[in-house]
């Protein structure tokens, strides 16, 4: 069969929900074009292999950045983005057998495609957009309403009521390190995290000044403390050794980023350390509310607090109260969250799918 999937990012062979599906549809032999929608500059369309091709969608007046939309009605972003989507691309979608959209920007391509649609609900309207929410709500619902199926990373109560029929929870998990090279234990901290609490930062790096702070972001805000080196974006295998190599984590999401991702649970930012021993430091969020030391998991909900808790938790570190031993009952866990049974779980979804009768 011929697939379009449609993402905000180019595909690469991680963790990632819809990069999950991109590699079980390829192994299963299946033709993939693989859309990022959309791109701030122009890219020449690549094959990353015999059967998945990587092509790009420009959007030339950058009208995708949610800061500037507020500016505009719905009705004339649903105009532009049509005549864009019409004009901008030598797609023709007619060739599909299915679409599968990610939440987020792709949803405008449903409104000029009458192929199947599979919806892949990664964030919450209230992450992806900060401005014009409630008119994505509504072009999400339209999504919804005109998909096949919707395989969700989304608690299921917050879906609407009228499409649970529609609803399937699905969440990407994570996958395992397993570098066959020892990793040698270095004076670091990683922070972990986009729209996170720069404050807090500031204040721990501050008052830790013998630790190095190694940030894996994409956010392009810097620090002064010299001792936060923003590392930005890093290849899959580099973000898991950097990871393997510090003494905790921590994911000090910001306040408002907390709330916005109340529908969420765990996610791999946090199952990857936690698999590899390491404790962890953490912002109140979605559904992760409680500390849980059995897992090494340690959540605050104040600065004080998390001071508090990161002191302790470093040394006990350094006196060796931590280990690098991960507990049965996080094993247990943590066993059916791994790539592998994520990926059986997503077989056996796309396999009741396919073979539906059209």
């Amino acid at each position: 069969m011929y697939f379009l999937i449609v993402s905000d990012r180019e595909y690469k062979k991680t963790s990632r929900g819809m990069d999950l599906i991109t590699t079980l549809l390829s192994e299963k032999g299946h033709q993939i074009d693989h859309l990022v929608f959309f791109k701030r500059k122009k890219f020449q369309e690549r094959h990353v292999s015999n059967n998945i091709r990587q092509i790009y969608f420009y959007d030339p007046l950058k009208l995708y950045r949610s800061r500037l939309q507020f500016l505009f009605p719905g009705f004339i972003l649903i105009s532009y983005f049509r005549y864009i989507i019409r004009k901008q691309t030598t797609i023709n979608f007619i060739n599909y057998d299915y679409v599968i959209l990610e939440s987020g920007h792709p949803n405008y391509l449903a409104l000029e495609i009458n192929n199947k649609i599979i919806y892949r609900q990664s964030d919450s309207v209230y992450i992806s957009f900060n401005s014009n929410r409630t008119f994505y709500k509504k072009l999400e619902e339209m999504v919804i309403n005109r998909s096949i199926i919707t395989t969700s990373a989304i608690n299921g109560k917050f879906f609407p009521i009228q499409y649970k029929d529609k609803f399937i929870f699905w969440h990407s998990g994570f996958i395992p390190f397993r570098n066959t090279d020892v990793i040698k234990t270095t004076n670091s901290i990683v922070i972990i995290g986009d729209k996170v609490d720069w404050k807090l930062i500031n204040k721990i790096s501050k008052k830790f000044t013998e630790y190095n702070f190694n940030m894996i972001t994409t956010s392009k805000r810097r620090i002064k403390n010299k001792n936060v080196i923003i590392k930005g974006y890093l290849e899959y295998n580099e973000y898991l050794k950097t990871i393997s190599s510090s003494r905790a984590v921590i994911i000090p999401y910001s306040k408002r980023f907390a709330y916005q991702s109340r529908q969420h649970s765990f996610t791999a930012k946090i199952l990857v350390p936690m698999s590899m021993g390491l404790p962890i430091l953490l912002s109140a969020y979605g559904m992760v509310q409680k500390s849980d030391p059995e897992k090494k998991l340690f959540v605050y909900e104040s600065h004080k607090d998390a001071i508090c808790l990161f002191e302790d938790l470093i040394s006990r570190v350094i006196h060796n109260k931590f280990t690098r031993e991960v507990s049965k009952e996080t094993q247990d866990f943590l066993r059916p969250q791994m790539y592998e049974n994520r990926m059986k779980e997503l077989n056996s979804f796309f396999e009741n799918i396919l073979n539906q009768k059209t």
